[in-house]
C-alpha cells in the first residue's frame, strides 16, 4: 500500500482533511471580504489597514508561547473544535453590525484580534496533532494533500468571495466563513487521538514550605515554555528556519498591509477581479501543492526551498508592476500564481522538515516559540507596512517587502537550510 492510500484509509487524518477544506473554503471568502470591507464600507486609509493587519497578527505574539504549552498539555481535539466554534461566533457579529447600521472599523479591529487569538491555539494544535495521526514517513504527503486542498480552494473561494461581495456586500460574505467554521468543528469532533505525554511537574514542595497552586503554575510554564525554546535554538536547522521564514513573515506582512489597497486605488479592481487574482493564487498553489512532494524527492527538501523562495520573489516583483507593464489583470493574475506556486513548494517543505526532526511531545511548544518570533516581527511589519503606504506610497512598500524577500533567499542559499532532506 503506498502511502497516499493508507493516508486515505486513515480515519482522523480524513476528518481532519475535511475540516480542513470546510473552514478553509469559508477563510478564503473572508480573505477577500474583510479587507474590502474596510475599503469600500468604512473608506480606510493604509494606516488603518496596517492596523487591521496587525490586530490579526498580534495575538501570536500575545498569546503563542501559552497556546504552545496548552496544546502539549492537553488532548488536542477540543482545542480545535471550540476555536472553531468560537471564531464562528465572531465573524457572525460582522453581518449582525452592518445589518444594524452599527459596524465601524474599531469592530473589525476587534473581531480580527479576537478570530486571531483563536485561530493560534487553532493552529498551533493543528500542527501539532498531525504527527500524532499519520506515521512519520507520511507527513510529506499528509502536508501536500492538506495544501492542494487549500490551493482548490484558494482557487475557488476568493474568485467566489470577490462575487460575492459585488453583488451582497462584504459583510454579509462573511456569513459564509462562520457557517465554515462551525461545520468544521462538526467534522473535527470525530477525531481521535492519543492523549498528549504529560510533562512533569515541578517539586511541590519549595524550601520554605508547600509552593502555592499560582507558584506551582508559574513554574512549570516557565520551564514547559523554555523547554520549546531550548529546543527551538539547540536545533541547527530550527533555528535557521526561524531566521530566514522571519524576514519573509515582515516581507509578507509589509506587502498584506497595503496590496489590497494597491489592487483597489492603483490598479483599479473591482471585487470579482480582485476575487479572480487571488483565484489565480489558488492555481499556483495547487501546482505547488502537487509538484512538492516530487521536488523534494528530486531536489531535497532544502533546494525545493530555494526554488520556491525566487518564484515568490518574481511574483511579488510582477505585482508591484504590473500596471507599468500593461494588461494590468494579466500580470497581476500571472504574478499571484507565481507567489502561489512558491510559497505552497516552500510551505509544504520546511513545515515537513520542522515536523519530522521535532519531538511530537515538544512540537506545540516548539511550534509556539517559532510563531512568537515570527508574527512578532509581522506584527511590526503590518504596522511599518501601513506607514509606509502612506509615507513613500503602495509601489514602493510592494519593492521593499520583495527586497526582504531576496534577503531571506541569500540566507537560505548560503545556509544549512539548502542541505536539508527529510529522511
Amino acid at each position: 500500500m503506498n502511502s497516499s492510500d493508507s493516508l486515505w484509509r486513515n480515519r482522523a487524518f480524513t476528518r481532519l482533511w475535511v475540516a480542513h477544506i470546510t473552514s478553509g473554503a469559508g477563510t478564503a471568502i473572508t480573505n477577500v471580504a474583510l479587507p474590502l470591507a474596510a475599503v469600500l464600507v468604512l473608506g480606510a486609509t493604509p494606516s488603518e489597514m496596517g492596523l487591521l493587519a496587525a490586530a490579526a497578527s498580534l495575538p501570536n505574539l500575545l498569546f503563542g508561547l501559552i497556546a504552545g504549552v496548552w496544546v502539549d498539555r492537553v488532548r488536542r481535539k477540543p482545542i480545535l473544535v471550540w476555536a472553531d466554534i468560537g471564531r464562528a461566533l465572531l465573524l457572525l457579529s460582522i453581518p449582525a453590525a452592518a445589518f444594524l447600521g452599527q459596524l465601524s472599523f474599531l469592530h473589525l479591529w476587534t473581531v480580527a484580534f479576537a478570530v486571531g487569538t483563536f485561530t493560534v491555539f487553532f493552529q498551533i494544535g493543528a500542527i501539532s496533532v498531525l504527527p500524532a495521526l499519520v506515521e512519520k514517513r507520511d507527513l510529506v504527503e499528509a502536508n501536500s494533500k492538506l495544501s492542494t486542498s487549500d490551493a482548490v480552494i484558494s482557487i475557488v473561494g476568493p474568485a467566489a468571495g470577490g462575487g460575492l461581495v459585488q453583488l451582497f456586500s462584504a459583510p454579509k460574505a462573511i456569513l459564509i466563513d462562520a457557517v465554515s467554521y462551525l461545520l468544521s468543528a462538526l467534522a473535527l469532533s470525530g477525531v481521535a487521538e492519543q492523549g498528549p505525554q504529560q510533562a512533569a511537574q515541578p517539586d511541590s514542595q519549595g524550601p520554605d514550605g508547600p509552593a502555592s497552586g499560582f507558584r506551582l503554575a508559574a513554574i512549570s510554564f516557565g520551564r514547559e515554555v523554555g523547554e520549546g525554546v531550548y529546543e527551538l535554538l539547540r536545533t541547527p536547522l530550527l533555528r535557521a528556519l526561524t531566521i530566514t521564514s522571519s524576514l519573509g513573515m515582515l516581507a509578507g506582512s509589509l506587502a498584506g498591509a497595503v496590496q489590497m489597497l494597491f489592487l483597489v486605488d492603483q490598479l483599479s479592481f473591482t471585487p470579482s477581479v480582485i476575487g479572480i487574482v487571488a483565484a489565480c493564487s489558488g492555481a499556483g498553489s495547487l501546482l505547488g501543492a502537487m509538484l512538492a512532494g516530487r521536488a523534494a524527492r528530486i531536489l531535497q527538501a532544502g533546494n525545493t526551498l530555494v526554488v520556491g523562495k525566487l518564484l515568490w520573489i518574481a511574483g511579488a516583483l510582477l505585482l508591484a508592476s504590473a500596471d507599468l507593464i500593461g494588461y494590468e489583470l494579466v500580470a497581476a493574475g500571472v504574478s499571484q500564481a507565481l507567489v502561489g506556486l512558491g510559497s505552497t513548494l516552500y510551505f509544504v517543505n520546511q513545515i515537513s522538515l520542522r515536523q519530522a526532526i521535532t519531538s511530537v511531545r515538544l512540537l506545540g511548544r516548539v511550534t509556539a516559540a517559532r510563531r512568537f518570533v515570527l508574527f512578532g516581527v509581522a506584527t511590526g511589519g503590518a504596522l511599518i507596512g501601513g506607514a509606509l503606504g502612506e509615507a513613500i506610497g503602495l509601489r514602493a512598500t510592494l519593492l521593499v517587502g520583495a527586497a526582504a524577500l531576496t534577503l531571506e533567499l541569500a540566507l537560505l542559499y548560503f545556509s544549512r537550510v539548502r542541505r536539508a532532506r527529510i529522511e
